[in-house]
């Protein structure tokens, strides 16, 4: 079986996929657990303007969701025909957000 240059993005678009879907995952998982420990609802709990011990990884959990629609988006065109390896690795604004978070 060989594969071409938009076969190979494609596999690379849903390996970060899932990166980024376990990433979504497991700070779901520690911000719903610090929620609950504070006793806070969903609504206030989740605002990083009143919540400033957990905003970036409120943020985080935004851009990463941002960044799995964006694959997504992806591999879905790469379905319908378009080239893969052409929008990959672009700079898609997801990518750079979640960049910037990962950086802080």
């Amino acid at each position: 079986m060989t594969s071409n240059e938009s076969d190979r993005s494609l596999i690379e678009t849903m390996r970060r996929y899932f990166v980024v879907k376990a990433d979504v995952s497991e700070l779901k998982a520690r911000l719903e657990t610090a929620r609950r420990e504070a006793g806070e609802d969903i609504e206030t709990f989740y605002n990083p303007r009143t919540n400033p011990n957990h905003a970036i990884d409120i943020l985080r959990s935004h851009v990463l969701k941002k960044e799995m629609v964006s694959l997504m988006s992806q591999a879905e065109a790469w379905a319908g025909g378009a080239d893969v390896a052409q929008d990959f690795g672009q700079n898609s604004d997801a990518i750079q957000d979640a960049d910037i978070v990962n950086a802080e």
